[in-house]
């Protein structure tokens, strides 16, 4: 019965979505509706967390079809605790929004295509199948192109041709690599996909499978060198809808990497997990240079989800354990930074009418609760203990070290000080500086913003100081997600020993 649970982080932003199409008109109980329905899949998302903790992996076989002839949805610790974060994120950045923009000002189809979006991603994380993925993630796109559209200005709608140019040929890729992966183990089930791929093991064209999935999820977490798209299409989004795109939709990216190699692929690919690891270092190098280099606030914090796309790379690709838990406590982390350091950008825009920081200050005197508040993201995106971001890149360079990857450790911990260099810019240009020019306009809207912004910091900081259970938590999602064996057999069940006629 549990199992059931699962259809709900889907099928309620879906269903949600459509009645909003149907009743376009924006409304005080449209926006209480949406926001009670995003608080209620927060606390389901705790539970459903705690019923995997409590009686293992759940597995949805919807319609009663049997593997793999039906969609299957497969809950366990990782996919359930993303799913609650992706509720916690999209509950911020809407209440984010109804603080930015008055009824009368709010499109009428920005919250169905955000509630899409958040379909789209749950999917993705819950899908036991390759070519659910797919559609999941068409969705999560098709959602995405149409925020851009609707969201960004005219003038600047030409800097989103990268991020719909890349994605298409990546979905291009996508479907190449779901059917050679169907020729190679005659289903696209991960479960059924880990059981053959045994079979395959040290064939080279487990090998090329594996680097088309370096490349299509690559290319949609921002992986070096197919991250150009983030610097341009990110920044020209509102605040609320980028904090989402910023927080959630390169992270999907990173979580179908660590299933597909962790899950589904057998480890013995270790040219590729070399690979993987080299390019994270290159993805946070660049990316962390890039954020330095820039001098406004979008713009810098746009460059550094890429570098923070590179930790993780380089932690899956270590190709451990320690490395996997390390990576998902960086995701988790940095989940809630990036979006709330996005949300903090826009107060920051409202307040100074830009974001370049040439234009900017006055902010400490104005509104202090936002300086505190950025303080304590941007200390915990730089890895200043005792926040969130200080174990995450802690874990990794252990994690890096204790696999005698001296220059790959050596490497996250000092992109950590060059990500600190580019906060303090923020944080000298927007807070410290005197009053610019232009008046600080700190409005009822802005403390409501900013409201939003300090709840986020402080659950930042409430994951750093329990960061015991926090990392047990993890070690345990990492155990799941390396335990091939033990995830065929939840999913099949009886049928988890392959007949040698069945295999390829």
């Amino acid at each position: 019965m549990s199992a059931n649970l699962l259809a709900f982080p889907v099928l309620a932003p879906l269903f949600a979505g459509l009645i909003c199409l149907l009743v376009p008109r924006p409304s005080r109980l449209r926006r209480a509706v949406i926001g009670a329905l995003l608080a209620c899949l927060v606390g389901f998302g705790v539970l459903l967390v705690g019923r995997v903790l409590e009686e293992g992996m759940l597995v949805l076989r919807i319609g009663g079809w049997a593997v793999p002839y039906g969609i299957v949805l497969v809950g366990d610790t990782l996919a359930t605790i993303l799913v609650t974060l992706s509720a916690f994120t999209a509950l911020a950045c809407v209440l984010y929004g109804f603080a930015e923009q008055g009824r009368e000002e709010e499109h009428p189809l920005r919250l169905p295509l955000i509630l899409f979006l958040l379909t789209g991603v749950n999917l993705s994380f819950l899908t036991g199948d390759l070519f659910n993925l797919f559609v999941a993630f068409e969705v999560m796109l098709l959602a995405s192109y149409a925020l851009l559209t609707l969201e960004a200005r005219a003038e600047n709608s030409r800097q989103a041709w990268p991020y719909l140019v890349l994605n298409l040929l990546g979905s291009a890729l996508f479907v190449a690599a779901c059917g050679y992966a169907y020729s190679l183990f005659g289903t696209m089930n991960f479960a059924e996909m880990s059981l053959r791929a045994n079979a395959l093991e040290g064939d080279f064209r487990l090998t090329l499978l594996g680097a088309m999935f370096l490349l299509v999820f690559g290319a949609k977490a921002g992986l070096f060198p197919l991250y150009y798209w983030l610097p341009r299409a990110y920044p020209m989004l509102p605040a609320a809808t980028g904090a989402f795109f910023g927080g959630m939709l390169t992270k999907v990216g990173v979580y179908v990497l660590l299933r597909i190699y962790g899950t589904v692929l057998p480890p013995g690919l270790e040219l590729l997990h070399q690979i993987i690891a080299w390019v994270g270092a290159a993805t946070m190098f660049i990316g962390v240079l890039g954020a330095v280099s820039r001098y406004r606030v979008s713009e810098i914090l746009t460059y550094h989800i890429a570098s923070q796309i590179g930790y993780m790379g380089l932690a899956l690709g270590l190709f451990t354990k320690a490395s996997f838990a390390a990576t998902i406590v960086f995701l988790a982390h940095n989940i809630l930074v990036k979006s709330s350091l996005f949300l903090v950008g826009g107060v920051i825009t409202r307040a100074n009418g830009t974001d370049e920081l040439a234009r900017t200050g006055g902010l400490w005197r104005a509104g202090p609760w936002l300086g505190v508040a950025f303080f304590l993201l941007a200390a915990s995106l730089a890895g200043m203990p005792p926040m969130s971001g200080f174990w995450g890149k802690l874990y990794i360079v252990q994690a890096g070290f204790e696999s005698s990857r001296w220059v790959l450790g050596t490497m996250a911990a000092f992109a950590g000080v060059l990500t600190l260099m580019s906060m303090l810019k923020i944080l000298l240009a927007c807070f410290w500086r005197e009053e610019p020019a232009t008046p600080v306009r700190w409005d009822g809207g802005a403390r409501r913003m900013t409201l939003v912004c300090l709840v986020a910091a402080a659950l930042s900081l409430g994951v750093g100081f329990a960061a015991g259970p926090v990392t047990r938590l993890a070690s345990h999602a990492a155990d799941e997600v390396l335990d091939r064996a033990g995830y065929a057999a939840n999913v099949l069940g009886a049928n988890a020993t392959l007949h040698p006629d069945k295999l390829p």
